[in-house]
């Protein structure tokens, strides 16, 4: 068993140690700054929200995002998550890069 803690933004585990995924832990309280664009992977990314709300835009259509929502991004989609209101929106970010019905990373 391996137990990963830190604080604030950034990634928990990944593929450098091993894991077909990479698993993190972020949070924005503030609007997306003009530099950061909406981009996309060639990965499914999965978001679960923890608190706060924001919304979440993919391939331009707007999906809420409350505590307890989760939303898979395909490989591909272009997507940017925006914070709403002054609590800001906290998030788990989940990466899966693994090959389907396998354990080792593509």
């Amino acid at each position: 068993m391996r137990v990963y803690e830190r604080s604030g933004s950034h990634l928990l585990c990944g593929h450098w140690n091993g894991s077909p995924v990479e698993i993190g832990l972020t949070s924005r309280l503030t609007q997306i700054p003009d530099s950061e664009v909406p981009h996309h992977h060639d990965y499914h990314e999965y978001h679960v929200v923890l608190e706060g709300s924001g919304e979440l835009d993919v391939e331009g259509s707007a999906v809420p995002l409350v505590a307890g929502s989760v939303v898979m991004v395909e490989p591909g989609e272009r997507h940017q998550l925006t914070s709403i209101g002054a609590q800001g929106v906290r998030w788990v970010i989940i990466k899966e890069r693994s090959t389907p019905n396998s354990k080792h990373v593509d």
